[in-house]
């Protein structure tokens, strides 16, 4: 299999290779059939970035607005955060459901969020082992396997794809997103799921908040109609990208109203509750409080003209709140604010975030990597385009 991984980096896959090797990674194991619920069942996948945690409030959103989400989703690993880990902050929330438990939360409160289970693709988690180690994780036929095998055995009708483009992405440059997008999309409707993909700027972290507890936080603050406007305004995209493929009736409108209405806070408590989890605690004011806070200040005065992503990323798990290899322990309080986007005017020693965390020596090491992820220019720079095809 390491040879067969290699030899596929190296000389790629033709479409009927690749629809190959997913229809076999989806047979090794079940597929799910949500076939007699009452309405349009659909998902999201996003290719991973920093401070990314759309799903924590598209998943409420869209059934609020009537869709299935059957959501099975990812631990934090590298630079990126996990979707699992950020759940699992939340008191007795699971991730661990079997089959039965996930299909019945499904269809009763009309979105679960899981991890994969031994069921699902068993054959993606032995390959995805050994594509770590041959150096083979690259590859657009086998991140297209990866991906695709595990959405189409969900059982879903639709799939609207997140693909980041930047220096904290897997696709470093739009040319890169596109090819992967493409293939993405074409295997989706090869497998008849109504597939469509977004390309969106991964050049700096996604709303203000990065790491475990304080992204839920931040998702609640927009799923409670405020939080950052890059946040809002890509979870309402996606959304209403899901919602116009369920052929629902103005789907920006709609997705905007399930919002603004608090309809998507209460499914939000509703998924939390089935799953397990606290919903009174998730509302304490001292809940993961980090023992350890260090403000960011700007080094000089200027333009932020860039920020170093990855390294942001790689930031939080210097605070504590992310995995270098798969079995570390994540700190639930650790991570970062940070409120200034590329193009805000700065001043020297202006506060413009905080780095937080329960380890001193470790939160002020991630302070001083996430200020020199920072570029500063003389001149007026752009604000960066969120949506970029």
């Amino acid at each position: 299999m390491a040879a067969w991984l290699m030899a596929v980096y190296f000389k790629g896959m033709t479409t009927a290779e690749r629809e190959e090797l997913v229809k076999a990674m989806i047979d090794s194991g079940e597929r799910l059939d949500f076939s007699h619920l009452p309405g349009y069942v659909a998902d999201k996948h996003s290719t991973g970035g920093v401070g990314d945690k759309v799903s924590l409030i598209l998943a409420p959103l869209v059934a609020a607005c009537g869709v299935f989400v059957p959501m099975i989703s990812g631990r934090g690993l590298g630079h990126t955060g996990g979707t699992l880990d950020k759940l699992e902050s939340i008191p007795g929330f699971t991730t661990a459901l079997d089959l039965p438990t996930f299909k019945k939360v499904v269809a009763e409160v009309g979105a679960c969020l899981i991890g994969q289970t031994e069921e699902i693709c068993p054959a993606d988690r032995k390959i995805y082992a050994l594509r770590d180690v041959t150096a083979t994780v690259s590859s657009i036929p086998l991140i297209c396997g990866s991906i695709m095998s595990k959405k189409i055995a969900e059982g879903i009708s639709g799939l609207v794809l997140d693909v980041k483009v930047g220096n904290g992405a897997f696709m470093t440059t739009v040319e890169e997103a596109r090819a992967l997008a493409d293939t993405l999309v074409a295997t989706g409707k090869a497998f008849g799921v109504d597939t469509v993909a977004r390309l969106t700027n991964m050049d700096q972290p996604l709303g203000h908040a990065a790491g475990i507890w304080c992204e839920v936080r931040e998702a609640l603050d927009v799923l409670e109609g405020g939080g950052p406007d890059d946040l809002r305004e890509l979870t309402l995209t996606l959304s209403a990208d899901i919602l116009r493929l369920a052929r629902v009736h103005e789907p920006e409108e709609t997705a905007a109203k399930a919002l603004s209405g608090g309809q998507a806070r209460e499914k939000f408590d509703e998924i939390v509750a089935a799953q397990g989890g606290d919903v009174k605690a998730m509302a304490q004011a001292g809940l993961h409080a980090p023992a350890v806070t260090v403000p960011l200040v700007a080094p000089s005065s200027g333009y932020l003209a860039a920020i170093d992503t990855y390294q942001a990323g790689l930031s939080v798990i210097t605070a504590g709140g992310g995995r270098r290899q798969a079995g570390d322990s994540i700190d639930p309080t650790a991570g970062f604010i940070l409120q200034a986007k590329v193009g805000d005017r700065l001043e020297t020693g202006d506060e413009i975030g905080r780095t937080f965390g329960a380890d001193a020596q470790k939160v002020e090491a991630a302070a001083k990597q996430l200020t020199a992820a920072l570029t500063l220019a003389p001149e007026p720079v752009e604000p960066l385009r969120l949506l970029l095809g």
